[in-house]
């Protein structure tokens, strides 16, 4: 019984590598670790939601939500980091994060919002599939002066009319309108 038990364990462990790894591969998945690692603080929040986790908040959503189990079945990786307080590491932050802007940029995704406000900055980018047709990725970088930053990552394969329905969904007008 105990090796059963030793080979169920292995094989959960290979297949949360398998999909971990397959996130990371995907052309929109962000690795935020050059940001992250120039914090001194810990993240306030932090999620970090894989797709064997997603499959199981797929199967949880209502049948008659179509359209968010459609959304949520595509995804591979949801991930954010809140830090409610960097310090003196604000200016830095700032730096690190043009640089990977650019950095995202050069490898294909497209800035669809950046503010620059005192020292505020917010970058939003989505990668999209060669045909335009999907979204591969959204990514999120804020700094603010008051030493907050978030940066979230959302990776999989996303159709217009998954953003437009999210939209719906939530009243975002701006997303709804994006319908093909």
């Amino acid at each position: 019984m105990k090796s059963i038990q030793q080979l169920f364990a292995a094989s959960v462990i290979v297949a949360y590598c398998t999909f971990a790894m397959a996130a990371e591969d995907h052309p929109g998945y962000v690795d935020f670790s050059t940001l992250h690692g120039l914090v001194d603080a810990e993240p306030a929040v932090e999620v970090a939601l894989r797709e064997p986790l997603l499959r199981l908040i797929t199967e949880m959503i209502p049948e008659e939500d179509d359209e968010a189990m459609s959304f949520v079945s595509k995804l591979l990786s949801v991930r954010m980091h809140v830090f409610n307080d960097i310090g003196d590491d604000v200016e830095q932050a700032s730096i690190n994060m043009n640089e990977m802007s650019a950095e995202l940029e050069s490898e294909g995704w497209e800035r669809v919002v950046r503010v620059r406000e005192d020292e505020d900055q917010v970058d939003v980018f989505l990668r999209f599939s060669p045909d335009d047709q999907i979204v591969y990725g959204i990514a999120l970088m804020v700094v603010s002066e008051d030493g907050e930053m978030v940066l979230a990552n959302v990776a999989g394969d996303i159709s217009v009319n998954d953003i437009s329905a999210l939209g719906r969904r939530f009243g975002i007008d701006e997303l709804a309108e994006f319908e093909q």
